[in-house]
């Protein structure tokens, strides 16, 4: 009897080992490698301890331009615009074009079909456990039978 409240207990802890391990979790929480922490060390002992003086001559105003810049130059020239009149060729090569679009993303969806089937682990335990234990009878039950056998034995 105490065998199956392992068994019980043990499977329980491998579902929940199972649903934790298919669960996402915060990058915050996980442990990022020490190579920042080097790096990071590397940069701060390279940097000077004092700042440099920086030349106040290498800033100077920008004296203003009087011409003003031509709008059509500052715009690129676009490509000349193609108008296609819908006839009712192009309208069935269009409807053919999106079929066969179609088809063939039916098709790799179906070659690709084994691998995105999944079982459901809970049914799996459940299946498992019904295998291992026969069914459970009330304790009415036991007695009955075991009146019946000593019937069935006088």
């Amino acid at each position: 009897m105490d065998y199956r409240r392992y068994i019980i207990l043990l499977s329980m802890l491998t579902l929940a080992m199972a649903v934790r391990a298919q669960s996402v979790e915060d990058r915050k929480h996980m442990h990022q490698p020490d190579s920042t922490k080097n790096d990071f060390e590397e940069w701060l002992r390279n940097e000077p301890i004092r700042p440099e003086l920086h030349d106040s001559t290498a800033i100077s105003p920008v004296v203003p331009s009087t011409m003003r810049a031509d709008p059509s130059k500052l715009k690129p020239k676009q490509p000349p615009v193609s108008i296609n009149i819908m006839t009712p060729e192009l309208r069935t090569d269009m409807r053919l074009a999106y079929h066969s679009h179609w088809l063939e993303e039916q098709r790799k969806a179906q070659q690709g079909g084994a691998m995105t089937i999944g079982v459901n682990p809970l049914s799996l335990i459940a299946i498992v456990i019904h295998k291992l234990f026969p069914k459970h009878k009330s304790k009415k039950q036991r007695e009955r039978e075991r009146l019946q056998q000593i019937l069935d034995n006088y």
